[in-house]
């Protein structure tokens, strides 16, 4: 006897069985091109460097789909190749650190008609690492990642790791190496194209040469990575004559136009050498993120030195870490760690649910957990939202400081730490229909 398992349970048919319906015919857009965007100032390796990515036409840009290609390579202080190899026990290496096409980016700003709309702090190598890192599986990593200089590697910070194998190949003939990836900015990071007449400028501020170049065995050899070409690739629309009349007629009518946004902020501070805590150390300090991360990295990388990556993050006997906001704590329970002991389980869990990769054979980030304890990726992750996964939906606001507090098992090495710390924000950019924007400031 067939039924039903529940008197509620609708009808339905299977697609295989389906005849009638046909897809929809897609007739609002009657053009799509990639378009070359030089340069608006002259090239300095120093910068700042100037790409205007749409000056006021009729077309509709594609954030999503907008691209910023470097070409640069690494050579003495005196402009000369310097070849890799030398003894089997100390070979001389080197190779542009990870993630190198946004590494080379330390800040940026972008005006929209003349109106700074989106900028950050000086860490966006940080903050875009940690999203090609926690967000990515191994797959990706090297395979569409690879496009901006990022190798999956076992080990951070690792003569003999395959990703550091790979980077060093990138530069290993003389020549120049190119590279190309899409800035992390709030805008190129939704799914909305941004409308027409908008003169949309984006300004671009580079890291040193130290922090760009991860080598080893170099001696009294000074590297130094030379940007010799930067130039943009735009995705723009061109939109049927009577769907682009109604949208400006909507526009007028509402005033107003607007694009939801999840908000990345990186922040950092400092911890002394010999200390065995951090006390709160506040980070944000409008409203409550969706959700945190931070890592630990030792002062010497974070300011950038030739043997040391920036992106080896380490639990420097970390016993307890904890964030406050509206007077919680998360975790409600110290963590107690013990990384010496195999004591670690749950802040690597906590990491893989905040990301949404724990319980699912759809996504990952390929950070095993021993990568996680030894392996350069001691990351932690902490969802103060209920909907933190869920980019579809806003969360209350909650007006708070946000504040960071670790305990150490031993004394902080000399020189001292940094922690680095990323939060993602739920926001609103408005356009007016004079295209005036506005974005509210987050953290």
């Amino acid at each position: 006897m067939l039924s039903r398992i529940d008197p509620k349970s609708q009808d339905f048919i299977t697609e295989e069985l389906d005849f009638s319906t046909l897809p929809a015919t897609q007739c609002g857009i009657i053009n799509s091109r990639y378009t070359y965007i030089p340069l608006k100032n002259q090239l300095s390796e120093n910068g700042p460097w100037e790409l205007t990515l749409t000056n006021n036409n009729r077309s509709y840009l594609n954030p999503k789909k907008t691209y910023v290609v470097f070409s640069f390579e690494i050579t003495d202080q005196d402009g000369n190749h310097v070849e890799q190899g030398g003894t089997i026990e100390n070979p001389l290496l080197y190779a542009p650190i990870n993630n190198i096409a946004h590494s080379i980016i330390k800040s940026y700003t972008m005006h929209i008609n003349g109106q700074m709309v989106f900028h950050n702090s000086t860490n966006y190598a940080y903050q875009s690492y940690l999203e090609s890192t926690l967000m990515y599986g191994a797959e990706a990593k090297n395979s569409t990642l690879t496009a901006a200089g990022y190798f999956h590697e076992p080990k951070v910070g690792d003569i003999n790791s395959s990703g550091f194998k790979a980077r060093s190949n990138m530069v290993k003939k003389k020549g120049l190496v190119q590279v190309a990836c899409n800035i992390s900015i709030d805008l190129m990071n939704q799914p909305k194209v941004l409308i027409n007449a908008c003169n949309v400028k984006l300004t671009l501020y580079p890291n040193k040469s130290d922090f760009l170049i991860e080598g080893y065995n170099l001696g009294g050899t000074q590297l130094k990575l030379h940007i010799r070409d930067v130039y943009a690739i735009v995705n723009e629309f061109d939109l049927a004559d009577g769907l682009a009349n109604e949208l400006e007629l909507a526009l007028q009518e509402h005033k107003n136009i607007q694009y939801p946004l999840i908000s990345p902020q990186v922040r950092s501070f400092y911890i002394e050498a010999n200390r065995l805590d951090a006390p709160a150390n506040t980070v944000f300090t409008s409203k409550m993120p969706r959700r945190i991360f931070v890592g630990l990295v030792s002062a010497d990388s974070y300011n950038g030195t030739y043997n040391t990556s920036p992106f080896n993050f380490q639990h420097f006997n970390l016993t307890d870490i904890h964030i406050d906001y509206c007077g919680q704590s998360v975790p409600a329970r110290p963590f107690n760690l013990d990384f010496k002991s195999g004591k670690y389980i749950e802040p690597f869990i906590q990491l893989q649910e905040s990301l949404g990769h724990a319980r699912t054979n759809f996504t990952d980030n390929s950070i095993s957990k021993e990568m996680f304890c030894d392996g350069g990726y001691t990351i932690f992750g902490f969802e103060l939202s209920p909907i933190a996964q869920d980019h579809n939906l806003f969360e209350l606001v909650r007006q708070t400081n946000v504040s960071v507090r670790l305990n150490f098992g031993e004394k902080t090495p000399p020189g001292g730490l940094y922690a680095i710390i990323y939060g993602e924000f739920d926001n609103l950019m408005n356009l007016s229909d004079l295209r005036v924007p506005f974005v509210p400031t987050v953290a």
